[in-house]
């Protein structure tokens, strides 16, 4: 521009001019050419990573959070509202979101997929334009890290950490583009996306914008930001958050909301989520790789395990990586990735098990790889090659289970399982589609694989984790509706000591509210793997109470 306007103002004569427009054209056609480069990359990463995703949307694990989401969405499609009509600890975000594309295409498990194929695609491409600003030479690594420890019985499903991490992702990502472009419009979409965030993990939304309100402050005070970026940010991230409390209050659920996303969980989602520090790494050992049947050396074991180590680690890697970088010095998409990464390693630190480490990671993964590439030192670089080998490995090893589950025709499509489910069967053979149904203490992927109705407020029932008020609505919706079938999990609560509740306390079979009710009013018709099939007994039968 500067040759440009110098050349119209006559200040630069015409043997200047050639060769400063040469100059500048030459310069014009390295821009575009850096440009059409990048699009072809991104482009490429797209249909590979893509190509890769794929065999995994066919997957369903019906042991998971997904059922919960699922069921919620549906009901929401049918007109109820979140927290007055149905009650989860997850915010109404994911319920919404899922229900948008129940409501384009149907209720089905085909909609679910393009929902979940939405946001993982997204969150890969998000990672790797992050990653792409900082570290050049590895710019893949973190996408591949994180593909391969995000496969769990958190992904491939629908989740709440799933769709907080694509949007907290889209966030940063408006914040570095902001800092290149300085369009308050991104600034804005930043906090509009944080709020987004907000509504489906709310700690993980709320750190956030304190993060990004705190970058925003630092470089404020270096004279790189005005005062109306911290404004225009906050005013994004009030604006939707005044929407979805509108929204609530104009269906008279916005008590129950508070109620639900603040109240509730801070009294009993917390204390049941005590588990030790990365638990579920000895479930990778021994279930993925020593019982997996592969045979696997220690050697090939140890290789699939590394990411989820250097994942477990990052608490400490980071601050002793750092301690010879001034954070004066560091640069600025480093520092916003620093502060970012450590609010959404927070936000899911409620849980320590491997899992939520991993969701809580994708920023401090990156910002890991650079520290590694910034250390120039060949024991730096050796970690990173062996990271990559390993986290392809792993990645490689999670497609190869993902083309081992087999078809299941169900009455919303067909999915992909690991085993068959006579419960499921059963199910088809005996319940009509829209019948009432009740699985306890937690299966809710029932109701949406056979397009059942869960007649009660709750997808799981456990004792110390649900009030016992909770337990005595059930039996009263149970005997309102005379519920033909339920379907009892007699071991859950002992796997779910074990496995997902290890803090929490056993209840006393006299203390037992939901049990003796089901004992007296239903018939075991069948029981397969400790799952009862109960139905209904009539009122003239003689154990009937």
């Amino acid at each position: 521009m500067r040759i440009a306007e110098a050349v119209e103002s006559g200040q630069l004569t015409s043997t200047d001019s050639s060769s400063g427009a040469n100059s500048f054209g030459d310069k014009a056609n390295q821009v575009q050419s850096s440009y059409r480069r990048g699009y072809v990359e991104y482009l490429i990463f797209t249909l590979c990573a893509s190509l890769y995703l794929l065999p995994f949307m066919r997957i369903l694990l019906e042991a998971t959070d997904e059922g919960t989401l699922i069921n919620g969405a549906v009901r929401i499609v049918h007109g109820q509202v979140f927290a007055r009509d149905f009650l989860e600890a997850m915010g109404p975000g994911t319920f919404f979101w899922l229900g948008a594309f129940f409501k384009l295409f149907g209720v089905t498990f085909i909609a679910t997929r393009i929902c979940l194929f939405i946001t993982s695609l997204g969150t890969g491409l998000l990672v790797y334009f992050l990653s792409r600003r900082v570290c050049p030479r590895y710019q893949q690594l973190p996408c591949i890290i994180l593909v391969g420890t995000y496969f769990s019985v958190l992904w491939p499903t629908i989740s709440h950490h799933v769709d907080s991490n694509f949007f907290a992702l889209a966030s940063v990502a408006c914040m570095v583009l902001w800092r290149q472009r300085r369009s308050g419009i991104l600034l804005i979409a930043a906090g509009m996306l944080a709020g987004v965030t907000t509504s489906v993990h709310q700690p993980k939304g709320g750190l956030l914008l304190v993060a990004i309100l705190l970058w925003l402050w630092m470089r404020r005070q270096k004279g790189a930001a005005p005062m109306a970026a911290l404004g225009l940010v906050t005013a994004g991230y009030c604006g939707v958050i005044g929407i979805v409390l509108l929204y609530f209050l104009s269906r008279g659920a916005l008590r129950d909301l508070v109620y639900v996303t603040i109240v509730w969980p801070y009294g009993h989602y917390g204390p049941t989520n005590v588990v030790p520090y990365a638990q579920g790494l000895a479930i990778y050992w021994d279930r993925l790789v020593a019982k997996s049947g592969f045979n696997w050396s220690t050697g090939m074991a140890s290789v699939l395990i590394t990411p989820f180590l250097f994942v477990a680690a990052l608490p400490v890697l980071l601050p002793i990586l750092a301690a010879r970088s001034k954070w004066n010095a560091m640069r600025p998409e480093v520092a916003l990735y620093w502060l970012c990464g450590w609010a959404l390693w927070l936000s899911e630190i409620h849980r320590k098990d491997i899992w939520h480490l991993v969701f809580g990671s994708p920023l401090l993964i990156i910002v890991g790889v650079y520290l590694l590439m910034e250390r120039r030192e060949k024991v730096a670089d050796l970690a990173l090659q062996l990271l990559l080998i390993s986290a392809g490995c792993l990645a490689c090893f999670n497609l190869f289970l993902a083309l081992t589950a087999h078809p299941l025709t169900t009455r919303v499509g067909t999915v992909a399982v690991f085993k068959d489910d006579p419960v499921l069967t059963f199910l088809d053979e005996h319940v009509a589609p829209g019948e009432e149904i009740f699985a306890y203490p937690y299966c809710p992927m029932y109701y949406f694989l056979s397009s059942t109705v869960n007649p009660t407020h709750y997808s799981i029932l456990f004792y110390n984790y649900n009030i016992s008020s909770q337990f005595e609505e059930v039996v009263r919706t149970l005997e309102q509706h005379r519920v033909k079938y339920v379907i009892w999990d007699t071991g859950f609560e002992a796997r779910a000591a074990s496995t997902f509740f290890p803090e929490a306390k056993r209840t006393n079979p006299h203390d037992y509210i939901l049990e003796p009710y089901l004992e007296s009013h239903y018939r075991v018709v069948k029981a397969v793997n400790g799952i009862r099939i109960m139905e209904r007994k009539s009122e003239g039968h003689p154990d009937y109470k």
